[in-house]
């Protein structure tokens, strides 16, 4: 395992001697004329002064020697430039038309070769951050963003799996790219939706009435070639039949699965807005998601649990192989489960609950002030700072703030209580956490935005089972008999297991691509990130 520098010192061949080097043929010395040219015209805090002392650090070890010496190693950057597209990118964030023309017209003299040098460095270096850790830097649209990485995104100084290759420092670019295969799997299925786009995309299918098995309807034919473009419904040209039979009901519910629907089979509002949104816009969604994975793909841990606000589901992964998923409750759009991540250290049978501030006073305090029985029927209980137990009615509710609140309401534990019979905790500074409920009924609704942020989940305690990690100290019959006792108990996890909580509309499973809906409409800030154009400096500023 060497270090970039170190790899990319080994690529051009050693310096001639002193003796025979001539002042107009010193490359490397007007390399590093041009760098220190480019920090004096970009002083820090100067947007482009961490791109040039970038190139600083990549030159400076190897006594500022070219390493562009060869057409094949600018051959193999171009094809790298070019192969961003498939991940999303833009090639013209990374020169691609100047190395274009490097490729045809090499550079003749010594101020050329200098600029040249250094425009496909700064090509290459870019170009490995995105892969790395994508252009967008995720803590810019949402400063909650804690995961490995943040606000690290050069690529000088990571270590490298492999040595490169007779292509240069270009082939190197393949080791930044995540390997873990949801990856790969978005990238190909973002290679299909394109071709769909540029192919004319698929039919808008007509509203109208519900279809049901057995009615005829010109429809049909619009539904079926919609269904058939994604692979939903297998069809041919000689499909012509206006019935819409049981083959199609079950193409259409392969349609509302992929995309987070009800999956009756039949195709309602909702399910003809999901089918009549453009090509354009699905290939959009993969774009972003799969920058989104570059933000965090690479330093996954071997076993966490990964929720997805958007898709309202909750996956455990041990040791890097899927063991389990279940659907989640999360925030309102007005309450936003925020996107982190956490350890989640124990687990609390028969958890009581304690409102949190903003719940308070958004919510409780309003509450009580209009009906004071809404404590009594809530099975509320007034604490003071001693831990005793106090009088509603002796309470002023009314000159109360949540700022100064000066006791704790408190549910009791039990099926009715909001946290159910378990609680999963996660220390982080927004005091969310996963847990139980009692309104288990809102589990079957498609769009599953009922919490005031943190996430419900469907069956906790099969999820108990897999974090407490032993399966015969912890049964399903133990975890019960610990619930049926009543009692409340904090157990801590043999060891911390990460909680991913994210945020994806898009995703890969095998070739089958799955859609959900923008719930908190964060796609568009992403997608106007990742499209807005890269600043370059110019090596006007190199002082020859």
């Amino acid at each position: 395992m060497l270090l970039l520098l170190l790899i990319l010192f080994a690529f051009s061949p050693a310096p001639p001697a002193p003796e025979a080097a001539r002042p107009q043929d010193d490359v490397p010395a007007a390399i590093s004329l041009c760098i220190a040219g480019l920090q004096r015209a970009h002083p820090a805090p100067d947007p482009h002064h961490t791109c040039i002392r970038q190139l600083y650090d990549l030159y400076a070890p190897r006594q500022f020697r070219p390493l562009w010496t060869q057409r094949r190693f600018v051959d193999a950057l171009l094809r790298e430039i070019d192969s961003a597209g498939a991940d999303g990118l833009d090639p013209d964030d990374y020169h691609r038309e100047a190395v274009f023309r490097l490729t045809h017209s090499p550079p003749s003299t010594m101020e050329e070769r200098v600029q040249a040098e250094l425009l496909l460095s700064d090509a290459f270096l870019t170009l490995a951050a995105h892969l790395r850790y994508g252009k967008v830097d995720p803590l810019r649209l949402d400063p909650n963003w804690n995961f490995p990485g943040s606000g690290v995104r050069s690529a000088i100084g990571l270590r490298m799996p492999r040595a490169p290759g007779e292509d240069g420092p270009a082939v190197l670019l393949q080791d930044f790219r995540p390997r873990h295969p949801k990856y790969h799997m978005l990238r190909r299925a973002l290679g299909r939706y394109r071709a769909i786009e540029a192919s004319g995309g698929w039919p808008v299918v007509p509203p109208g009435p519900a279809l049901t098995l057995g009615m005829r309807s010109p429809r049909v034919q619009a539904l079926r070639r919609r269904l058939a473009i994604v692979g939903d419904l297998e069809s041919t040209a000689t499909d012509t039949s206006t019935v819409f039979d049981r083959e199609l009901s079950l193409g259409v519910r392969r349609f509302q699965k992929r995309h987070g629907l009800n999956d009756d089979g039949v195709p309602g509002t909702a399910t003809l807005s999901a089918m009549n949104v453009p090509a354009s816009v699905r290939v959009e969604a993969l774009r972003v998601n799969l920058e989104r994975y570059r933000w965090f793909l690479n330093d996954l841990d071997s076993t966490y649990v990964l929720v997805n606000i958007a898709g309202f589901s909750l996956q455990y992964v041990e040791k890097g192989d899927f063991r389990w998923a279940t659907r989640v409750i999360v925030g309102r759009p007005y309450r936003k489960t925020p996107v982190f991540k956490a350890d989640m250290v124990s687990v609390v049978f028969n958890p009581r609950w304690v409102v949190p501030p903003t719940i308070l006073v958004k919510d409780a305090l309003p509450a009580i002030r209009k009906d004071p029985g809404w404590l009594k029927a809530n099975n509320m209980s007034v604490i003071d700072s001693k831990g005793r137990t106090v009088d509603p009615a002796s309470v002023d509710w009314h000159a109360l703030k949540g700022a100064s609140f000066p006791y704790r309401l408190q549910q009791a534990a039990g099926d009715e209580g909001a946290l159910g019979r378990l609680k999963f905790l996660l220390p982080n500074p927004h005091i969310v956490y996963l847990h139980d409920t009692p309104k288990r009924e809102l589990f079957k609704q498609s769009a599953r935005t009922f919490s005031s942020g943190c996430i419900r989940v469907e069956n906790p305690r099969h999820l108990a089972q897999l974090v407490l990690a032993d399966s015969v100290k912890w049964s399903s019959r133990q975890i019960d008999s610990l619930i049926d006792a009543g009692r409340t108990r904090t157990i801590s996890l043999p060891r911390p297991v990460p909680v991913l909580i994210l945020y994806l509309t898009a995703m890969s499973e095998g070739e089958v691509v799955m859609f959900r809906n923008d719930v908190y409409r964060r796609d568009a800030a992403v997608l106007q990130a990742l499209q807005a154009p890269l600043p370059h400096y110019k090596t006007e500023s190199c002082g020859f």
